[in-house]
């Protein structure tokens, strides 16, 4: 025997279907449907704003990983042209010295002063007076213990036997000691 089934028993078949829920939330228009005890919640998909904000996130990071080594080389690369910089400034300023040196040995008396100064040298007939003790102590007399210089040994002798007749001298008037 065939049941014959009207317009609300007949189910569509097929995909899309679902199978018809026995317990219904009733609501009233504006309000919240309530879901009775021991019944699942569908989770809500999250708002569109957040989706967007946790996409703007992922991005951000993925953007931040790839281009973290090419800003730390950039940053390394420009700490290095800055160096060489600084180091070419120094160089110039030093050349720029030089060529001032340079200038000043061209000119005559600039040698002549040096040659006074760092080497004693006199010009002929004047008189050279090198000072030993600047302390203002007078030492035109000798000194107990020091014996007399002559100037004759001091006028014959190159300047290597000025040198050794003044250690002959300081070593004449010291006390002779014996070695163990």
């Amino acid at each position: 025997m065939s049941t014959a089934r009207g317009p609300r028993d007949r189910r569509p078949s097929g995909a899309g279907s679902r199978p018809r829920s026995t317990t219904r939330a009733t609501s009233r228009p504006g309000q919240r449907a309530t879901p009775r005890a021991g019944a699942t919640v569908p989770a809500r998909p999250a708002p569109p704003h957040v989706r967007r904000l946790i996409a703007l996130g992922a991005l951000l990071v993925v953007m931040a990983l790839v281009l973290a080594p090419a800003l730390s080389g950039y940053l390394s690369q420009r700490s290095d042209i800055a160096a060489a910089e600084r180091e070419i400034e120094a160089e110039r300023r030093e050349i720029a010295a030089l060529e001032t040196e340079l200038e000043r040995w061209q000119d005559s008396d600039y040698v002549e002063q040096q040659a006074r100064e760092r080497l004693r040298f006199v010009k002929e007939g004047e008189t050279a007076f090198t000072v030993i003790d600047d302390t203002g102590s007078d030492y035109t007399e000798s000194l107990p213990g020091m014996a007399p210089v002559s100037d004759d040994v001091i006028a014959d002798s190159p300047w290597y036997g000025q040198v050794w007749e003044s250690v002959k001298i300081a070593n004449e008037g010291l006390p002779e000691t014996t070695e163990p």
